[in-house]
């Protein structure tokens, strides 16, 4: 297993601010996230701005390992359009960078107004458009376990890249997600997902007295990610653990990334040390 970071611990960063910065964590590589305020706004980005990145990172000695876009509607033939050209663009831009992994959306659910079966089939006829558009450029679209979406529990997200069916299509597992989610223990979720897991993101997560979810460290939260790394080298997994250190979204409640990333990287290798 390889470990990398994702930009959304480094909000004050730029695309070469944060491949360094990985370098400089001593991480294999660095997962992008991809929108307006992100390190990468791929609508905006030039061919000579892909060469600067791409060459950075080669010189770096980081490797792209996903790309992560926010593209999701399917639910009329304008916004599944748009969603397609979003993942014509991303893929093609992840060949461009070497990156074998594109994050995939599974919808919004739950919607108004829509039945959630509705949303369900929509969503997966587009997602068999987009699994073509990735096989075409050689990436794997890596359906993400996310509140909010269809892909919430192990079992909605097994449903999902069920009936999507395709080889260019896989899983991101966010444990976070599924343990909040409260549906399935680790072990039940890899006896759920294992053989589609392509990508997996490591947070961890408190809930206090009132209820209230807390985003924290690795080594502060109710999963536990040395049993998490276990259970992923028992399933011969061998493929990235990406630090979704959220500093993007909870920049008070979390450490600067030069001090909470460096934790959770220390955290991943002991787990890591462990199973060998």
């Amino acid at each position: 297993m390889k470990l990398a970071g994702h930009t959304m611990g480094m909000p004050g960063m730029d695309i070469f601010e944060s491949i360094t910065f990985c370098r400089e964590l001593g991480l294999d590589g660095i997962e992008v996230r991809c929108a307006e305020d992100g390190q990468m706004h791929l609508e905006a980005l030039s061919a000579d701005d892909i060469s600067r990145i791409r060459d950075h990172a080669l010189a770096e000695g980081v490797e792209f390992a996903c790309l992560t876009p926010y593209y999701r509607d399917f639910m009329t033939p304008e916004a599944a359009e748009a969603t397609l050209d979003g993942y014509r663009l991303a893929c093609g831009i992840a060949r461009e960078l070497n990156c074998p992994i594109v994050r995939a959306i599974s919808g919004v659910w739950p919607q108004e107004g829509r039945e959630r079966q509705e949303v369900f089939d929509r969503t997966v006829a587009g997602m068999k458009q987009a699994a073509v558009i990735a096989e075409d450029s050689g990436v794997v679209l890596a359906v993400e376990t996310h509140g909010g979406q269809l892909a919430f529990s192990a079992m909605d997200t097994f449903e999902f890249v069920e009936a999507i069916g395709h080889p260019s299509v896989g899983v991101l597992w966010d444990p976070y997600w599924v343990h909040v989610r409260g549906e399935e223990t680790v072990a039940e979720t890899l006896n759920l997902i294992s053989p589609w897991i392509v990508h997996v993101h490591a947070k961890n997560v408190r809930f206090d007295a009132e209820g209230t979810r807390h985003t924290v460290l690795l080594d502060e939260g109710e999963l536990d990610w040395c049993e998490i790394v276990a259970g992923l080298a028992a399933i011969d997994y061998d493929a990235y653990i990406s630090d979704e250190f959220e500093k993007f979204w909870h920049p008070e409640e979390l450490p600067e990334p030069e001090v909470g990333m460096a934790r959770n990287r220390d955290v991943l290798r002991d787990c890591l040390a462990r199973v060998g």
